[in-house]
């Protein structure tokens, strides 16, 4: 499955449950492997919860597990298209805690993802004595050759820095800084990279690197994290944010309580079977 090109392998536990000492880490790394398994931005698996209506968990390609605002898209209209709720609205358990999702009238799947947490320790986000107060807001993180300018970090359920640029960065320059935020000494979780360019008060463009992907065309976590960061910084100021990412357009608002919600399109690409041993 896939959400605006942020793709998925789908483990689909109320067809077919899975043993309890199977090994996700493995299959993750197995599986996700674009030349050597099935190929995907990360392993879900969509299974009943004692406490709402059904449980998603994730795991990157390098078997970390996470959180996912489009993999929890993913699973709940899945979960909703097989029929296993009649409800439009229900709620799923999630690394991040209870999750609300809504199939909408246009067939699109939006999903309650929280409020955005600023506080240092929330991130995580260990930078040196007296550089912050207790937030990371629009800063300079120092690398061994360059200083990045205009650096927002927090948490929408997985730690990102926002990076604030008039151009999207060029494929040299990417592909050498992104890995080196990704696992600069400051993140001891590591983050993931969101480089922004604000095309209005409504609407940005991302280039995104995924923490443990790489570049993907598109992050639910990381489309809310560069609304929020947008709306911190006075970068937009509409109820609604359109998030333009090289997979499509996801779309973030924030109501008055601060609480995020995530809309897009889902897609199901193609369904089988795969063997494989722990």
């Amino acid at each position: 499955m896939h959400g605006a090109g942020n793709d998925f392998v789908v483990l689909d536990a109320f067809a077919h449950p899975l043993s309890p000492q199977t090994n996700f880490i493995n299959l993750a790394i197995k599986l996700c492997a674009r030349h050597f398994g099935i190929g995907s931005d990360g392993l879900l698996l969509l299974e009943p919860s004692a406490r709402a209506d059904a449980r998603m968990r994730m795991w990157n390609p390098d078997g970390t597990e996470d959180m996912c605002g489009n993999g929890l898209r993913c699973v709940a209209w899945l979960f909703h298209q097989r029929r296993y709720t009649d409800k439009s609205t229900f709620t799923l358990d999630t690394l991040a805690g209870l999750r609300q999702a809504t199939m909408r009238e246009d067939g699109s799947m939006q999903v309650e993802m929280g409020k955005a947490k600023w506080k240092l320790h929330d991130i995580p986000m260990n930078p040196h004595k007296d550089t912050f107060g207790d937030q990371a807001i629009e800063y300079q993180l120092p690398l061994e050759k360059v200083l990045i300018p205009h650096v927002t970090s927090l948490s929408t359920g997985t730690t990102h820095s926002v990076i604030f640029v008039d151009e999207l960065p060029k494929e040299k320059y990417f592909q050498e800084h992104s890995p080196a935020i990704e696992n600069h000494a400051w993140f001891p979780e590591r983050t993931s990279m969101l480089w922004t360019k604000v095309l209005s008060p409504d609407e940005l463009q991302v280039r995104i690197w995924e923490r443990g992907v790489g570049e993907t065309l598109a992050c639910g976590t990381g489309a809310c994290a560069v609304a929020a960061a947008a709306w911190r910084t006075k970068r937009c100021n509409a109820e609604e944010v359109k998030v333009r990412s090289k997979g499509g357009i996801l779309l973030v608002r924030q109501n008055n309580a601060g609480e995020l919600s995530l809309a897009g399109d889902v897609k199901l690409a193609f369904e089988g079977q795969s063997e494989f041993t722990n």
